[in-house]
């Protein structure tokens, strides 16, 4: 009976240890297969965050050129809407106290540009710091002709004269697309 007991408890004991082994084996593959599929989390993870990263470079890069992109749509008056153009002359004239009036606006004859006849007056120093606004403004100016004659007002009863100034201008906006 003892030689039974002692079978018995051997078989018993090779079934459990082969059971612990297959456990073992099949809990390690397990194991491995856990650690694989974390590491190709953490790979994409970490794709996934430069990728992000480069998105909000880009994003910045974008900020960055439409500042440019904005200071470089002034240099160029658009055929479609001119009206920034005219108002950018108006307000250099207001700047240094003349009046601008433009008489014609018109495409030039070899679709190259724009043509613009203006008069301006004030004072003769502040129509020749508009010329020089002109000429110093963002736009690509080419003057035509400019002609500058003083006017004469009477100011008061006392037949006082003030010199004022009248500047006709006639460019070609070549800034123009």
């Amino acid at each position: 009976m003892q030689n039974k007991f002692k079978k018995f408890s051997l078989a018993v004991s090779l079934i459990i240890f082969l059971v612990f082994c297959v456990s073992f084996f099949f809990l390690y593959k397990e194991t491995k297969n856990d650690i694989r599929a974390s590491e190709e989390s953490q790979n994409l993870l970490q794709k996934e965050v430069a990728r992000r990263e480069e998105i909000k470079s880009f994003n910045n890069s974008f900020k960055l050129i439409e500042k440019d992109k904005t200071l470089f749509e002034t240099h160029f008056a658009q055929s479609s809407d001119i009206v920034p153009f005219l108002d950018t002359i108006e307000q250099m004239a207001g700047s240094v106290g003349t009046k601008a009036d433009v008489s014609l606006i018109e495409v030039s004859e070899d679709n190259t540009g724009l043509v613009i006849e203006m008069k301006d007056t004030g004072g003769f120093s502040q129509v020749y710091k508009f010329l020089m606004l002109l000429e110093n403004s963002p736009y690509e100016l080419e003057f035509t002709s400019v002609e500058m004659h003083s006017l004469i007002e009477n100011t008061d009863k006392n037949s006082a004269k003030k010199s004022k100034w009248e500047a006709n201008f006639k460019m070609k906006l070549i800034s123009f697309i």
